[in-house]
């Protein structure tokens, strides 16, 4: 009996690890196609549709290998969940709080770790990809296809930590490594606390909004300290934000692991 137990936890391992080395090269090599596609299109100095296009395209693809995939690897492949839900505004204000409590706890860090040198233009298109375009491609992505993958064979806690962990290396910035997989655990709560990719795409926006409107202001480039000058404050600010990021994770890690008990996904 615990021969066979043990076989069946190596397969269902074996399986999802393979599962997840699907999905990263396919998204991988459609980023490096869709690149391909675009190098000749003559986008003039409009940079911002250029990577408009680039990315509409490479998630398009992805998207479309990941069906074909599905269609191979599983007769019935989990559906993504949508429902009027998703519109839960208790959730969205809830999230927004806490990944603005994220962004400030996370704010000293970017003094020590390197950021992102791109710079992001205050064009419209450059607006749309940020706020709009990449919310609902990445969440479909994400939370849709890569967090049911997984969930076919390992628990839902486990399949939001691993998608989430590549969501947060595949925007190939170190600290987003810390934010992208804190807003990624949040978002696949969202999602399955609402049984609706709408929750977390409306979340992605909220949060894409603030991060863009922060550094079209230039405030990215002032720590909280020198914002709010006054050391005081300051520390009351940062403890109260800290405490609600610990206590928000700490609710989704619970909540993940309830919806194991009541809701088997194998």
């Amino acid at each position: 009996m615990f021969a066979f137990q043990l076989l069946r936890y190596m397969k269902k391992t074996v399986d999802t690890i393979i599962r997840l080395c699907i999905f990263i090269v396919i998204f991988i090599v459609m980023q490096i196609v869709a690149s391909i596609l675009t190098a000749s299109i003559p986008f003039g100095d409009e940079v911002g549709l250029q990577r408009l296009t680039t990315y509409v395209i490479s998630m398009l693809l992805t998207f479309g290998a990941l069906r074909v995939y599905d269609r191979v690897s599983a007769p019935k492949p989990m559906p993504i969940m949508v429902s009027r839900r998703g519109f839960n505004p208790v959730i969205a204000l809830w999230g927004v709080i806490v990944l603005v409590a994220l962004s400030i706890v996370l704010n000293p860090l970017e003094r020590f770790i390197p950021a992102d040198e791109r710079i992001f233009d205050d064009s419209v298109w450059t607006l749309v990809n940020i706020v709009v375009v990449a919310p609902i491609f990445e969440e479909i992505l994400f939370r849709g296809k890569l967090y049911n993958m997984l969930c076919v064979n390992i628990s839902p806690l486990w399949s939001a930590v691993l998608s989430s962990l590549i969501f947060a290396a595949i925007h190939f910035e170190p600290i987003v490594l810390i934010s992208g997989f804190i807003s990624g655990m949040l978002f696949s709560y969202a999602y399955v606390r609402t049984r609706s990719i709408i929750a977390p795409i409306i979340l992605h926006m909220c949060n894409n909004a603030l991060a863009y409107a922060l550094t079209i202001l230039s405030y990215n480039e002032k720590s909280l300290l020198e914002l709010v000058d006054s050391e005081a404050y300051f520390l009351i600010i940062y403890v109260v934000s800290a405490v609600i990021v610990s206590v928000a994770m700490v609710g989704v890690v619970v909540r993940l692991v309830r919806v194991r008990r009541q809701e088997p996904t194998a």
